[in-house]
């Protein structure tokens, strides 16, 4: 085994939490080094430029990493769900839709508000100030002034335009008197900080080529490479190694094109593998002093993985729309049904995204609702009256942690090097259930105040009644909190185990809120590299964790 140079931080996962804190620590002088399991996948290399690009992005471009299947995917063990990820330099940011909400402030005092899930250590009024900057370092746009959020600050200009599909579906909502607002998001509808603007060529989610969609890869990493820091891709990260006093030294790592295995010291580690990626690490990081795993003494690592309770609706209408083309995140998000009321039989909310359906190929083989052409003479007669005039919504739900819901480490899958891969449970909450079926009921009265001809439901339920939904989110699995005992960290994401480890992704989030999470991820790198930026030589020598109030 090799040894590489000490770092001052190591960072593994460059994420959408790993790249903004790779950034800002490098450019405050601090010796970075990151780790990713993939490769740094170039624009070039990205499925825009090939005349086969839904069928790549169905295939080796899947978001579900047990379709792709590559050697720098771990497979994941679950009969639960289908699990959506990406492993490379830029994390899920080069395979998403760039939808960028923000959580709402009750969405961090659910244990107030109901007390079927736990308040966050932070408020939303701790995170405005990272939301609003962050919103300018990736480039958020939209349209200021939605009454269902508080004021949030500029955006950089306004999203991409969707035309004849928003505007019908705009009708739709208003003709029901429900909340609707542009959805914010991270791609550019114009030009801003050297990155054009979007050229509405609907391949999002198979890589943006052009940099108009905010990824990692493209935005974060190359600053915070020009700063000092130092990328090591393809490097799989095997185990966190600690000392005889149980703070963290670094970690091993097996190169993946070459097999052999290297040591990467560091005075500070700061994990960033997303809501799986992260338990499964610390799980495979047990040792003597910590035989459950690193920073597991609340047996909460791994525990309390939520998703967003999710369903979709798809309607066809009576005129073309162009739904087939521009950036295929939401038109619009409605709100209307985002807080708790009671009187529905639930805790927690929903919101309603507004969707596109993708290309024709995409179209022919079901969309996201299975709905296929017949094949035969009557082929044609369905695609000219259905392609390009549907579109979708989405509901996507606030589910409650529970703690059997959870990512462990699997007794006979193995990933391409030999190691135990992450193996996930996830049932439904009873509280859960009756909100994504009421939902779906809504969204239902959607397509009909849009005077849809057909429409399809798909509340992702097997032939048995199970329900196994696309995971587009992984989230709490080592959550922030005030007590050892219930977290896993600390609210500054430092872990209570292990004072020179911070924890930062979806796994951090104690909830996990009724919209994307992206744009809070972020926001919260952001705050906890700022942190500690300003006090780096007293955090990395720490020997219990930090205390003090939110700044």
């Amino acid at each position: 085994m090799t040894g590489d140079d000490e770092a001052d931080v190591l960072v593994i996962g460059t994420g959408a939490a790993g790249g903004i804190i790779a950034k800002v620590l490098a450019e405050a002088g601090i010796k970075v080094v990151c780790l990713d399991q993939g490769p740094w996948f170039r624009p070039e290399a990205k499925p825009h430029w090939q005349p086969d690009w839904e069928w790549q992005r169905a295939t080796r471009w899947a978001t579900e990493v047990n379709v792709r299947g590559l050697s720098n995917d771990y497979p994941i063990d679950t009969d639960s769900e289908h699990t959506l990820m990406w492993n490379g330099v830029g994390g899920s940011t080069v395979v998403y839709t760039a939808v960028w909400p923000r959580f709402r402030p009750t969405d961090f005092r659910k244990g107030v508000e109901h007390g079927l899930a736990p308040d966050w250590p932070i408020t939303y009024e701790d995170l405005a100030p990272y939301y609003d900057e962050t919103d300018l370092l990736v480039g958020a746009a939209g349209l200021a002034g939605d009454p269902a959020i508080p004021p949030r600050g500029p955006f950089v200009g306004y999203p991409p335009a969707h035309a004849r599909f928003g505007e019908r579906t705009g009708l739709a909502l208003d003709r029901l008197g429900w909340h609707r607002w542009p959805m914010p998001v991270a791609i550019l509808g114009e030009g801003h900080d050297g990155r054009p603007a979007c050229n509405n060529c609907s391949a999002c989610q198979s890589g943006c080529p052009t940099g108009a969609m905010y990824d990692v890869s493209l935005a974060m990493m190359p600053r915070a490479l020009a700063a000092g820091a130092k990328l090591i891709p393809d490097a799989r990260v095997e185990k966190i190694e600690t000392d005889a006093s149980g703070r963290a030294t670094g970690a091993v790592y097996i190169d993946r094109n070459t097999g052999l295995r290297h040591r990467q010291a560091a005075r500070m580690v700061i994990l960033c593998g997303n809501g799986v990626g992260t338990p499964r690490l610390l799980l495979l990081s047990a040792n003597a002093r910590q035989p459950n795993g690193l920073a597991n003494s609340s047996d909460q690592v791994g525990r309390n993985l939520m998703h967003h309770t999710a369903g979709i609706v798809e309607a066809w209408v009576d005129k073309d729309l162009e739904s087939h083309k521009g950036v295929i995140n939401g038109a619009h998000i409605c709100e209307e049904f985002a807080e708790t009321d009671p009187r529905r039989g639930f805790v927690n909310g929903f919101t309603m995204h507004i969707v596109r359906l993708n290309g024709a190929s995409y179209q022919a083989l079901g969309s996201h609702t299975a709905h296929r052409p017949p094949w035969g003479r009557a082929h044609h007669e369905w695609f000219r009256s259905h392609f390009s005039r549907g579109f979708g919504i989405l509901v996507l739900g606030d589910d409650l942690p529970q703690p059997s819901n959870r990512v462990t480490l699997s007794e006979t899958v193995t990933d391409s090097s030999g190691l135990p891969t992450a193996k996930l449970h996830y049932r439904l909450h009873p509280n859960d259930d009756r909100l994504v079926r009421y939902g779906m009921e809504r969204a239902v009265e959607i397509a009909r105040a849009a005077d849809a001809f057909d429409i399809k439901v798909n509340d992702f339920r097997e032939a048995d009644g199970r329900y196994r939904p696309p995971t587009w989110h992984l989230l709490g699995t080592a959550r922030m909190g005030d007590d050892p005992a219930t977290s896993v960290t600390n609210l500054w994401h430092q872990s209570w185990d292990v004072p020179n480890l911070y924890i930062v992704d979806g796994s951090s989030m104690p909830t996990c809120a009724a919209v994307n999470p992206t744009s809070t991820i972020s926001a919260m790198a952001l705050r906890a590299a700022r942190r500690i930026a300003g006090d780096f030589r007293a955090l990395a020598e720490a020997t219990k964790p930090i205390s003090g109030a939110p700044s």
